[in-house]
């Protein structure tokens, strides 16, 4: 996949001041809105390192739209369901931008989901500035019902308020289990 919108970092000359955006590597144009929503991570407070993890989150996101010929405010269900699988299907490029030798690298799941989830997040703060329409935030996320409540959690009057909103578009990732040392090991 060809690389037209590409995360960087950007130096104010004046006061050295560090802030990723989006650009347009054709063009050097930067794409409004999706430094907006930077900006706006950088008004809450967000770490600079989860700045930089959005900005090439967004611009794979943006790229993503382009290969598909999708429009990036409106990519539907099929649309983001084609995004998450993607994610894990298609290679990752090589760093040093030649073909190198040996096995190919895929993200892995949980990768995928942490930019699912800078994806979701995007297109919500689209939608509170008129960018982003309701019917492409209403797919996001999905209510799922509590079985067991988290302690302290408020279940209000007779169990109630136990539905919650769920990322839509999310794989599930197991942990990996504790491994049982052997009695040889104990013996060690």
């Amino acid at each position: 996949m060809e690389r037209i919108y590409v995360g960087e970092r950007a130096v104010s000359p004046v006061s050295g001041t560090v802030r990723w955006v989006v650009v347009d590597s054709r063009s050097y144009g930067l794409h409004t809105q999706a430094v907006a929503y930077l900006a706006s991570l950088r008004a809450r407070d967000c770490s600079p390192n989860t700045e930089r993890a959005y900005a090439g989150r967004i611009a794979l996101y943006l790229n993503f739209c382009l290969m598909r010929r999708l429009e990036w405010t409106t990519p539907g269900f099929l649309g983001m369901a084609a995004l998450q699988q993607w994610l894990i299907e298609a290679p990752l490029p090589s760093r040093s931008g030649r073909a190198r030798p040996g096995p190919l690298r895929f993200r892995s799941r949980s990768t995928a989901n942490a930019v699912m989830t800078a994806v979701a997040e995007f297109l919500r703060f689209g939608h509170t500035h008129g960018w982003v329409p309701a019917s492409t935030t209403g797919l996001l996320s999905q209510r799922k019902l509590l079985r067991f409540s988290p302690p302290g959690y408020d279940t209000g009057e007779s169990g109630r308020r136990r539905e919650v909103q769920a990322a839509a578009f999310r794989f599930r990732i197991t942990e990996p289990g504790y491994e049982d040392l052997s009695d040889e090991q104990i013996r060690a």
